[in-house]
């Protein structure tokens, strides 16, 4: 018991004086701990407010209509090619038919999937948005509202009225620090208004979309 002391006291006194030694040193050199670490410190702030998005003092005060390339099941090969254009404010599909291959099979050029972005919640739901059941009758070129989005008046403009704008992230706001500290990188699309981005986020946390995202229109009132 004496020796387990013992041993404990002179680990103890040890440490002590390690301590001791340690704030004698910070207090004896101040200058030159504060020297040290304060550019080390700066640099991880900068690093850190230049890659993380500024989104919460001014959000988006208007939904996004957009689309995206959908070549999933029975969507690859459809009879038609589709294009969505707005007309007074109203989002419009038109269908064209395809002339078949020898084989009988179609071009595939693939569908597309709408979406909505949601600037209350600022999440993004995909809309309804199918090939046609009729899509045999189409025989040439036909033009359809979308049911989806029938009760919204868009506009096309590519600024919204209260400034954003969907932008795609890549090297944004990069900087020779953060290339060299910060080797991640990005190809998300935001919605940008100065220095404020907001991520397009669905429900489910996703933050990537499958193609390049097709402005559609802002959500500027409904019918």
């Amino acid at each position: 018991m004496v020796a387990q002391g013992t041993a404990r006291w002179h680990i103890d006194g040890a440490l002590t004086s390690r301590g001791g030694r340690l704030t004698k040193f910070l207090k004896d050199n101040f200058v030159l701990v504060v020297g040290l670490t304060l550019p080390i410190l700066l640099m991880i702030g900068f690093i850190v407010f230049s890659t993380l998005p500024r989104s919460l003092s001014n959000p988006p005060q208007h939904d996004l209509i957009f689309a995206t390339p959908d070549y999933s099941g029975g969507n690859a090969n459809p009879p038609v090619t589709v294009a969505l254009v707005v007309r007074d404010g109203l989002l419009k599909a038109q269908y064209t038919r395809l002339a078949p291959a020898p084989n009988g099979a179609y071009a595939g050029t693939g569908w597309k999937k709408l979406y909505r972005y949601l600037a209350g919640p600022q999440t993004v739901r995909e809309l309804t948005f199918g090939i046609p059941q009729d899509v045999a009758s189409i025989e040439q070129m036909r033009e359809d509202t979308v049911d989806a989005t029938k009760d919204l008046k868009l506009d096309t403009t590519v600024r919204a009225p209260d400034g954003y704008e969907l932008e795609y992230d890549a090297n944004r706001g990069r900087s020779l620090l953060t290339d060299i500290f910060w080797s991640s990188s990005s190809y998300e699309p935001r919605l940008r208004k100065g220095t404020s981005s907001i991520r397009l986020r669905t429900g489910d946390g996703r933050t990537s979309f499958f193609g390049n995202l097709e402005f559609i229109g802002w959500v500027v009132g409904t019918r």
